[in-house]
């Protein structure tokens, strides 16, 4: 054997075979976790967003609620005043057998018995009533957020869907018809009093009964102005409901978003421990460092991938 033969390399350990591996994985990991949390802090400004747009449409619902209560006041006081000019007189309209069921509807409407009580149809998922029901009575948003996270989003849109469809239903439809046969009712009676010419002398009698007959179409406009904004109310109650659902599901992809930094950020320390690991071979404390830290990460990245459904964030 040659003196001048360069001496036999030393074998390999196992820290040797997989240290370049575990800089690489752990920098690539880093990687792979910056990318997801900043996937989840999208999401989470996703539902932020749509939150605020449910806002809006829970605040338009109670804009309307307002102006029909405001409508329905001045409905009211407007009907006083005509019964008062009546002289309070008492008058009422009687609908034969032989009318439409339109005409004898119309005809119970002004006399006070309509439009009837409704409301928007309820829902199946008991969490929902309980969230409306916590809203209404003002408990702590930890609290709302709580029980909004467990609804599922199809079942709120569904109630939010149904309920605006009943409102159309029942007010633009239904209780439309019948306001507009009331009112055509009405006007027959209303125009006896009329007057053809200035000298003309007033007929008292036919003055008051259309007086009388103005005041109950007041108080009809009345009932139906209070009825369509306790629709509008509770329309208004779903759509903050679902302001709730939306706001803790930007907090869940928050909170993950946060996690999976952490996840990063260890790995990126794995990393850097792995590299230096590499430059001093001899140092096993080291490589025992970047092995902890590695599993460290893996860990609190785990920790943010598991579902919502199965571990609250």
């Amino acid at each position: 054997m040659s003196s001048n033969s360069p001496p036999p390399e030393e074998p390999k350990t196992l820290l040797d075979k997989i240290g370049p591996a575990l800089a690489v994985g752990l920098t690539a990991l880093s990687a792979v976790f910056g990318s997801m949390s900043a996937a989840q802090l999208q999401q989470a400004m996703y539902w932020k967003s749509q939150a605020g747009q449910d806002q809006s449409k829970s605040a338009n619902q109670w804009s309307l609620f307002g102006f029909k209560r405001s409508r329905a006041l001045e409905m009211e006081a407007a009907a006083q005043a005509s019964r008062s000019a009546s002289g309070y007189l008492w008058t009422q309209f009687l609908a034969g057998e032989s009318e439409p069921e339109l005409n004898k509807e119309a005809a119970k409407w002004l006399n006070g018995y309509g439009p009837p009580r409704v409301e928007l149809p309820a829902s199946n998922n008991e969490q929902l009533a309980q969230l409306i029901q916590a809203i209404k009575d003002r408990k702590p948003e930890a609290e709302l957020l709580a029980l909004a996270g467990k609804i599922p989003l199809a079942e709120l849109s569904k109630a939010i869907d149904d309920g605006e469809k009943f409102v159309h239903q029942t007010a633009d439809e239904d209780w439309d018809k019948v306001v507009k046969t009331a009112k055509a009712m009405a006007k027959k009676v209303i125009e006896e009093a009329e007057r053809k010419r200035p000298d003309q002398k007033v007929d008292q009698t036919k003055k008051d009964t259309a007086d009388a007959t103005q005041s109950l179409v007041f108080a009809m406009e009345d009932r139906r102005y209070r009825g369509e904004g306790a629709m509008n109310n509770a329309v208004g109650y779903l759509y903050e409901a679902r302001v709730y659902w939306s706001s803790a599901e930007s907090n869940r992809h928050r909170k993950k978003s946060e996690t999976l930094g952490y996840a990063m950020l260890v790995a990126q320390i794995g990393a850097v421990a792995a590299s230096l690991a590499l430059a001093r071979k001899k140092s096993g404390s080291l490589w025992f460092v970047a092995t902890t830290i590695g599993l460290v990460s893996l860990a609190f990245g785990g920790y943010a991938l598991i579902p919502a459904t199965l571990l609250s964030f």
